[in-house]
C-alpha cells in the first residue's frame, strides 16, 4: 500500500476560503443549544390513520413507550397535536386538557420517569366561548382583549392591551404546572395560508406573548412556531428573537390514511429550506432559531410512509444537515428494521450535534452558487478547527415543487470541488452512515440514484500528516 504525504503532492494544509460564510445557529431565546428530538402525533392523526376517537392517552402512550425502548431513548419529546384540549377554557379562559382523552399531569409524569418530555399543540387567540370570563388576576373580560374572530373558535387578541400578556402568562403557568416541555404554536401569520379559516394578516404578537409568558413560567419550554412563516427581515427578526424553532413550509402530510407523505412534498420542503438558509445567511452572522422542516416520515416501510428506502435516507440526512428538529411523524409501534437502523445511527446523531451549531447551506456543484438544482451539494460549517459536513444529493425529476424544473429520474454522478464548497483541501472524510473513509485532494463525488443522498463528515489534513488509503477525487 502506498503511503501518501503532503510532500508527495507539494500541498499545504486545508484552509477555509474567505468566500464561505458559515450558517451559524446560536443559543435560542429559550436557552437551547440544539433543537428538539422526538415524535409528534400529527403524522398518524392527519389522515385518519389514527381515528379522532382513538386519539387518547391509551393509544398515544404506547407510541412514546416505543420511542423510549425501540429507539433507545435517543428521541425524547412526545408531542400531542390538535385534539388534546377542550374547546373552551377554565374559569379564567385558560386552556384545559380534555379529561375524556388525557390526564395531562399523569401523562407528563409517565414520560418524565422514562427520560422523555411532553409537548402540546396550541393555536392563536383566546376562546370565543370565554368572552364573559375574566383574565386571571384582573377585572378585564376576555372579550375586552379580543378584536375579531379566527373562525375556529378563537379570537384575535389585542396585543397592545395591558392584560393580554396576563392571558398568555396564565396559560404558560398552567402548562408549566402540568409539566409541559414543548409547545407547537400553529397557524401563525404572515406566511401561513388560510384554508377554510379566517387568519388575521399578522399574528406575530402571539409569538412574542408566548415567549414572554414562558420566560415567566418558571419552567424551560421549547417554543416551535408554525407553519410556513414570512422570511422578510422584519418578521424573521421576530421569529429568531422569540422562538426556538420555526417552520419553513406547510405540512408534509398527504392527509390520507396512507401513505403519510410523498416525494414531491419532500422536494418542496427542501426547496423551502434552501430559501430559509439563503435568507438567514443574508441577514445574520448568527441566527438564534432552528429551522423546522416538519415531521420526519422515515420510520415505517414504503406502504405506510410513501417513500422508498433511498428517499427515507435522504430525508433523514437532510433533516440532520438542516439543523432541523428531528421530530418523527411515523407509527412508532410499526418501525421496520431499516427505519430503526437510520434513527439509531449514532454517527448520524453525532453529525446532528455538529449541524445544531452549523446548519447546511447550498453550494452548487460546478459554480458554488446557491440556486436550486437537481444535482445538489450542501455544506455545514466550517467549525473553527476546519471541520465540515458535506451532503450530496440527486433529487431526480422535479415533480412540480422542487424549484429546478425538469430533471431526470436516473442514476447520475454528483461531483463537487472544495472550491465549489468554499473551502480548500485536502480533507479526510467519512461517509456518516457507512463510515467508509474517503481521502480527497480536490473534492467529493458520488454516483446516486434519483432520490438518493450521501453525507460526509470531513476533517482537514495538516502539513506532514501521513495517510494510507485509497485515493479518491
Amino acid at each position: 500500500m502506498t503511503v501518501l504525504t503532503f510532500a508527495t503532492f507539494g500541498l499545504l494544509a486545508a484552509t477555509v476560503s474567505a468566500n464561505l460564510k458559515a450558517l451559524k445557529i446560536g443559543t435560542t431565546p429559550g436557552g437551547y443549544t440544539k433543537p428538539a428530538r422526538g415524535w409528534g402525533s400529527w403524522g398518524i392523526q392527519s389522515g385518519g390513520y389514527l381515528s379522532s376517537d382513538d386519539f387518547n392517552q391509551q393509544h398515544i402512550q404506547p407510541q412514546c413507550d416505543a420511542m423510549a425502548s425501540t429507539l433507545r431513548g435517543l428521541y425524547t419529546v412526545c408531542a400531542l397535536d390538535s385534539g388534546w384540549s377542550f374547546d373552551g377554557g377554565d374559569e379564567n379562559g385558560v386552556i384545559r386538557y380534555n379529561s375524556d382523552k388525557f390526564d395531562i399531569p399523569n401523562f407528563a409524569n409517565h414520560l418524565h420517569r422514562q427520560g422523555q418530555q411532553l409537548g402540546v399543540y396550541v393555536v392563536p387567540g383566546a376562546f370565543t366561548s370565554d368572552y364573559d370570563k375574566y383574565v386571571a388576576g384582573t377585572k378585564t373580560k376576555i372579550r375586552d382583549i379580543c378584536d375579531g374572530d379566527y373562525s375556529f373558535g378563537r379570537c384575535y387578541l389585542k396585543y397592545d392591551h395591558p392584560d393580554t400578556q396576563k392571558w398568555f402568562d396564565s396559560n404558560a403557568k398552567q402548562f408549566a404546572a402540568w409539566g409541559v416541555d414543548y409547545i407547537k404554536l400553529d397557524f401563525l401569520t404572515p406566511g401561513s395560508p388560510s384554508p377554510g379559516t379566517n387568519l388575521r394578516p399578522d399574528s406575530a404578537g402571539e409569538v412574542i406573548g408566548w415567549h414572554k409568558a414562558i420566560a415567566k413560567s418558571g419552567r424551560k419550554i421549547f417554543l416551535d412556531i408554525s407553519w410556513k412563516l414570512d422570511r422578510s427581515k422584519p418578521y424573521f427578526d421576530v421569529w429568531e428573537q422569540n422562538s426556538d424553532a420555526m417552520r419553513v413550509d406547510v405540512d408534509l402530510n398527504t392527509y390520507s390514511s396512507t401513505p403519510f407523505t410523498s416525494w414531491d412534498r419532500i422536494q418542496k420542503t427542501i426547496e423551502q429550506y434552501r430559501q430559509w438558509a439563503v435568507a438567514a445567511l443574508s441577514y445574520y452572522d448568527v441566527t438564534h432559531t432552528h429551522p423546522d422542516l416538519d415531521d420526519m416520515m422515515v420510520g415505517n416501510a414504503q406502504n405506510i410512509t410513501g417513500l422508498t428506502d433511498e428517499q427515507r435516507r435522504t430525508v433523514f440526512l437532510h433533516w440532520i444537515g438542516a439543523s432541523a428538529l428531528l421530530k418523527l411523524g411515523s407509527d412508532l409501534t410499526k418501525l421496520d428494521s431499516y427505519g430503526i437502523s437510520l434513527l439509531t445511527n449514532t454517527h448520524a446523531l453525532s453529525a446532528a450535534d455538529f449541524t445544531a451549531q452549523y446548519a447546511m447551506q447550498p453550494r452548487n456543484p460546478g459554480s458554488g452558487r446557491s440556486d436550486p438544482q437537481q444535482l445538489q451539494s450542501w455544506i455545514s460549517g466550517p467549525s473553527p478547527s476546519g471541520e465540515i459536513i458535506v451532503l450530496l444529493t440527486n433529487y431526480g425529476k422535479d415533480q412540480g415543487s422542487g424549484g429546478w424544473g425538469g430533471g431526470h429520474d436516473s442514476t447520475q454522478t454528483v461531483t463537487v470541488s472544495w472550491r465549489d464548497l468554499g473551502v480548500s483541501g485536502p480533507f479526510i472524510c467519512r461517509d456518516v452512515l457507512s463510515q467508509q473513509v474517503v481521502v480527497s485532494l480536490l473534492g467529493l463525488k458520488a454516483s446516486l440514484t434519483a432520490g438518493a443522498s450521501n453525507m460526509y463528515r470531513c476533517t482537514r489534513l495538516l502539513p506532514g500528516h501521513h495517510f494510507a488509503s485509497r485515493y479518491r477525487v
